[in-house]
């Protein structure tokens, strides 16, 4: 009795031995007899735990490349953005319509041309519209570089369709002057302010500015680039317009031929 009992046990303690001491065989309940050494529990902890560092770095590796998927994204969506930005300014400046005003202040009498070209303004008609493009008739076109937040500018630009020329010539000039080495008139427009309903065109630039070109000076045989253009004589209109920026350490520019070159007086 004795003897059968301790056979009972036997299996008892051969369960304790293979769970309580790592280096005890895992045998395989199925196939007893079938010889398979099995694992040992050591070897069966380091299998879990390379198969946890696998995965691991196998998230790691598909989290970095789906950041770096986004970032190049974002970066091709800025690309494209500002090509479009560029294509449209370019447009938009070679549909200048030469157009002018008949001033209604008897100390300035005559036609006045519909142009400020400055640094930092550009004033004209065009005929070209982002958000008119359905109208038909003329737009008065104001881009404008000012000053934004942590010392960086922007390009804004406002569009409104011409209405009659009494409240185009209120809506631009604030005074008329007199220039006293060639006696033409001169005009003082209004301050460009920016409004909340302004697109900006180009943001977080650290420099931006316009400069008109000049074929035919009138001090030097060769051509120049004006940081502000006024209509002389036969040469109401510069040949070119460029508006050059820096964002960081990219310079770029865009040159924007004018193909104005006749004035229709507008009554």
């Amino acid at each position: 009795m004795h003897s059968a009992m301790a056979k009972m046990r036997t299996p008892r303690k051969w369960a304790e031995q293979v769970f309580l001491n790592p280096e005890s065989r895992i045998l395989s309940p199925a196939f007893p007899e079938s010889g398979f050494p099995g694992f040992t529990l050591f070897e069966v902890l380091l299998s879990i735990t390379l198969i946890g560092f696998l995965m691991l770095a196998l998230l790691i590796g598909m989290r970095v490349a789906n950041r770096a998927w986004r970032t190049g994204e974002v970066r091709l969506r800025q690309v494209h953005a500002t090509a479009e930005q560029s294509s449209f300014f370019v447009t938009q400046v070679s549909s200048l319509v030469p157009y002018r005003i008949t001033s209604g202040d008897p100390a300035a009498p005559g036609a006045l041309t519909v142009l400020e070209a400055t640094a930092n303004c550009l004033r004209f008609i065009s005929s070209y519209s982002s958000v008119y493009r359905s109208r038909t008739g003329f737009v008065l076109v104001e881009y404008g570089i000012v000053q934004a937040s942590r010392g960086e500018v922007e390009v804004v630009l406002r569009e409104t369709p011409v209405a009659d020329n009494v409240s185009l010539y209120h809506k631009l000039i604030l005074s008329l002057t007199h220039d006293p080495d060639t006696g033409l008139a001169v005009i003082n427009y209004q301050p460009f302010a920016v409004r909340a309903t302004d697109l900006r065109l180009m943001t977080g630039l650290s420099e931006a500015a316009f400069s008109y070109l000049d074929l035919h000076p009138q001090n030097s045989p060769e051509p120049v680039w004006r940081q502000d253009w006024r209509s002389r004589g036969g040469v109401p209109y510069p040949e070119a317009i460029r508006l050059r920026w820096e964002h960081g350490d990219q310079v770029g520019e865009e040159i924007a031929p004018v193909r104005a070159k006749l004035m229709p007086l507008q009554q």
